[in-house]
């Protein structure tokens, strides 16, 4: 016959479980409750001395034809799973005799760190759904293959003017439309004596790429005309342009001005000797051909209009 503690308790509480035995018999009988002490298995075990399993009315006489329930209660001061085996001696012996009875108990802590364990979870499902997240937009990244950009249009003066000087930063060279030239002459002569297809010629305005075409020349005699045209643009590169100075835009206002009060002066006097009105034109730096010769034709237009009326004036006084 076994009974086992059914309840769970925290250690220091009490827990109870009984067993009913009767007397089937004519007599009486006189009985005993023991606890069975086993040896240990173990060369070394810590002495324990604590009683847990406690058996209420453990001795006394049970009259035939009675029925008693024996209580048995648990207690621990530690936490942990024990258990004892306890029999029931009887005088006179019983003719069936019960079977030792195995008695167990669980002494639990009560847990004090179920909030912290629950925030400490909380914060490791946050982090593994992070970097779940991150892992898999990473392997997106990696696999998206995002469109090369386009070589820059170095038709366009300002985009040519941005990567050339750039690119030579480090040389402090300066852009003009004149050196570009220059160096587009030689570039295109290298490309004409090294045998280079169409399909690789490209220059990004780095003068070091012209440099390693120079350097690729065999011919000891040809290279160094190469170098020689190549160290010339470079010197003159290096030369900052006047419209890049800071006083250019101060000295070309006060030009101006200079030449307005010119032309106020010498305008009335040309009035008196019946010459047109001159008018100096504004000329800007980007200005076009097309606006030049027209500038040109209407100073022609101009003159030959004065020209004529001098001639009719010239009549009637005749």
């Amino acid at each position: 016959m076994c009974i086992r503690d059914s309840q769970r308790r925290v250690h220091g509480d009490i827990s109870r479980d009984s067993i009913e035995v009767a007397n089937n018999g004519s007599t009486a009988v006189y009985y005993e409750w023991r606890k069975i002490h086993h040896d240990s298995s173990f060369q070394m075990t810590t002495s324990d001395k604590e009683e847990r399993f406690l058996c209420h009315h453990d001795k006394n006489v049970l009259k035939p034809g009675e029925t008693r329930r024996f209580y048995f209660s648990f207690i621990s001061q530690i936490p942990g799973v024990f258990s004892e085996n306890w029999i029931l001696y009887s005088e006179p012996k019983t003719v069936q005799p019960l079977r030792p009875i195995l008695l167990t108990g669980n002494a639990l802590v009560e847990d004090e760190h179920i909030s912290w364990r629950d925030e400490l979870e909380s914060l490791l499902n946050v982090k593994q759904r992070d970097t779940l997240v991150r892992e898999t937009i990473n392997d997106i990244v990696e696999r998206v293959k995002t469109p090369t950009p386009p070589l820059p249009d170095l038709n366009d003066p300002e985009v040519c003017k941005r990567e050339f000087e750039q690119r030579n930063e480090r040389y402090h060279l300066w852009y003009t439309s004149s050196v570009i030239v220059w160096f587009r002459d030689l570039e295109a002569e290298l490309y004409d004596y090294l045998r280079i297809s169409k399909a690789q010629q490209y220059w990004d305005m780095n003068v070091d790429y012209l440099k390693d075409l120079i350097q690729s020349v065999k011919d000891d005699f040809v290279r160094p005309c190469f170098e020689r045209k190549f160290n010339e643009y470079f010197e003159f590169a290096k030369q900052k342009p006047v419209v890049r100075s800071h006083m250019y835009d101060y000295f070309r206002d006060q030009l101006i001005a200079a030449l307005n009060t010119v032309q106020d002066i010498v305008n009335p006097i040309r009035e008196e000797l019946l010459l047109p009105e001159y008018h100096f034109p504004e000329l800007r730096e980007d200005i076009t051909q097309e606006e030049l010769d027209q500038i040109k034709e209407e100073q022609l237009k101009a003159k030959a209009d004065a020209l004529k009326k001098m001639k009719k004036l010239s009549l009637i006084h005749i």
